[in-house]
């Protein structure tokens, strides 16, 4: 969704937090929750993730950008999917 719209950090936080919220089936989740040490997320979960918000964002996530630190909370992808849409 790398549209041209300016969003903003807050912007992406609130729309990654539905994407989990969705994905998890509850209605909120703090912006700090460990999503791997809690095991909230299986690995299919993970990819479901990925599509999700490269589909919403227009970004493509590569090999090299999964890992813990850009995954573990939604803050955390939050700063990783601003990054990516920065770079396009």
């Amino acid at each position: 969704m790398n549209d041209g719209l300016a969003l903003t950090e807050s912007d992406v936080l609130d729309h990654v937090h539905t994407l989990l919220c969705d994905l998890l089936l509850r209605e909120s989740i703090p912006a700090d929750y460990d999503l791997k040490d809690s095991g909230a997320l299986n690995s299919l979960m993970f990819l479901e993730l990925f599509v999700r918000l490269e589909t919403r964002f227009g970004i493509h996530i590569t090999g090299a950008d999964v890992n813990q630190d850009n995954f573990r909370t939604m803050e955390s992808m939050t700063r990783f999917v601003c990054a990516k849409r920065a770079e396009a």
